[in-house]
């Protein structure tokens, strides 16, 4: 596509979704004001979600279903539809095996958990460990989401561990020549997210954990990551890393 056809090029006409108006999206009761993230009804319980609307690029105040039809529209407009296609396909196929399983329909939090979970013997079998680390990362956020802080933080410190050991993705790379001068972990990569350490800082402050109680849980899995993957960074010198960013001791 030329730069003409690019900034010329018509956007495709969709049907309005959701109220831009401070107005229920279910009940259609009207709100003292229009929320600026995710809010819930005080009148019919349910949660109110807010997207962007790709017609006007206006705030817009959806169901959890209207969600999925704005993202696909979304998907549309930037042309990466069938992505989104393939996106949904797997997750409702994620849907019925959940369903089955559990005797009852699954909510989106426990199959965008399954799914993370599912991709991680993928990740490990092509040493994509940059991958693996961020789908960890996203199935602590969920059991954050779902107030499960202390299984959260027991991920949110594996990432902090990963990362401290500078992971990298190979994709299924084998060549040992290769993997001397790219190995798929280096310290000289490593760094602390942030974003993670936040997450870190924020659940043993409420959960009123100490380091010595926080290391407890973090030993056992990050001896077994640094045995099993010959991880550079031992767990006690990541430890007093952490240690120092989250208790400054």
């Amino acid at each position: 596509m030329g730069l003409f056809d690019f900034l010329f090029k018509k956007k495709p006409k969709f049907e309005r979704i959701g109220n831009i108006e401070p107005v229920c999206p279910y009940c259609s009761i009207s709100l003292d004001k229009k929320p600026g993230r995710k809010k819930k009804c005080p009148s019919c319980g349910n949660f109110i979600y807010v997207r962007t609307s790709p017609i006007d690029n206006q705030k817009i105040l959806v169901t959890e279903e209207q969600t999925v039809q704005i993202e696909e529209q979304w998907a549309i407009v930037n042309g990466t539809h069938d992505e989104f296609i393939a996106q949904r396909k797997a997750f409702e196929s994620e849907k019925e095996s959940l369903s089955r399983s559990l005797n009852r329909e699954p909510t989106k939090e426990e199959i965008e958990y399954s799914q993370l979970n599912n991709s991680l013997p993928k990740h490990a079998k092509n040493t994509d460990w940059g991958l693996y680390r961020n789908a960890r990362f996203g199935m602590a956020e969920i059991l954050l989401k779902q107030g499960n802080k202390k299984s959260a933080l027991n991920i949110f410190l594996e990432v902090c561990y990963f990362d401290l050991n500078g992971p990298s993705n190979m994709g299924g790379l084998q060549d040992p020549e290769i993997l001397k001068e790219y190995p798929p972990f280096d310290t000289e990569l490593a760094m602390l997210a942030p974003g993670v350490l936040g997450r870190v800082e924020k659940i043993v402050k409420e959960l009123d954990i100490n380091s010595k109680e926080a290391f407890a849980s973090f030993v056992p899995f990050a001896k077994h990551l640094h045995e099993k993957l010959n991880l550079p960074v031992t767990p006690s010198k990541a430890w007093e890393k952490v240690k120092t960013e989250i208790w400054g001791t």
